[in-house]
């Protein structure tokens, strides 16, 4: 759902991120959910003018239950080096937030209660997206690193892994929070659980897909420029052709 534009690009709300509204405005969290959606806005404008440093075209922002995306039309995710500052960018300004926080707190003082909500919010940001996981950013500069050694796809497929790995061990820390800990809390933690563990599902099911998209838009530009560098490979009689493709890269 389109609600408008920001940076000039289209600002999207996922109809999950409503449900969640809703629910913390059942649990009287109304308030506190709305300077995260704030928080979100910070994160995602991070990635979106670290994209267009780069010449990359943002599309939209996504907000979702367990944080934001920036969709970026290049095909970022074939360009490790740029991805994985592009990925960096979001949990930075979320640590850079947190000193300009501090530093106000210890000039103007403000109410301890929403200074500790302001910092837990921009730390735990910050962690979350740090995990190894794919979708998320630290998933993406996982694959980042991977793609040197194994070529978009396999790193896709195991960044993509971890990251689902990881997702029912968030959605496990929910339930037993259910029990141990604040059910708002618990919330939070099983919606992320699931979303992580979908979001990397799509991403292993659009891997192939980036990849032709890739191959398509490198005959585009031979066609267009007619050159294009190459890479030699040589092989004996012995090698098999698995051993071949392996050395095969965008």
């Amino acid at each position: 759902m389109r609600i408008g534009s920001f940076l000039g690009v289209a600002l999207i709300v996922n109809p999950f991120f409503v449900l969640l509204l809703l629910l913390t405005a059942l649990f009287g969290r109304i308030v506190p959910m709305l300077l995260v959606f704030s928080l979100v806005l910070w994160h995602e404008t991070a990635h979106t003018l670290t994209a267009v440093y780069y010449g990359l075209r943002v599309s939209e922002i996504e907000l979702l239950p367990f944080g934001g995306v920036a969709r970026i039309d290049d095909l970022l995710q074939l360009e490790p080096s740029i991805e994985a500052v592009v990925a960096a960018a979001g949990p930075a300004s979320n640590l850079i937030l947190l000193g300009v926080i501090w530093l106000v707190n210890r000039y103007y003082s403000v109410d301890p209660e929403w200074f500790s909500f302001l910092i837990q919010a921009n730390a735990g940001m910050a962690m979350i997206n740090l995990l190894p996981a794919l979708p998320l950013d630290g998933g993406r500069i996982l694959r980042s690193k991977l793609m040197k050694k194994f070529g978009f796809r396999t790193a896709t497929k195991k960044a993509a892994s971890i990251g689902q790995i990881i997702a029912v061990l968030l959605i496990c820390l929910g339930l037993v929070g259910f029990v141990l800990f604040d059910y708002f809390k618990a919330l939070i933690f099983v919606i992320l659980g699931f979303f992580v563990y979908i979001s990397a599902q799509k991403e292993k099911n659009n891997a192939v897909y980036v990849f032709m998209r890739y191959l398509t838009l490198k005959k585009r530009e031979v066609r267009l420029k007619r050159v294009m560098l190459t890479k030699e490979l040589i092989a004996t009689s012995e090698t098999s052709v698995g051993e071949v493709l392996r050395h095969f890269s965008p």
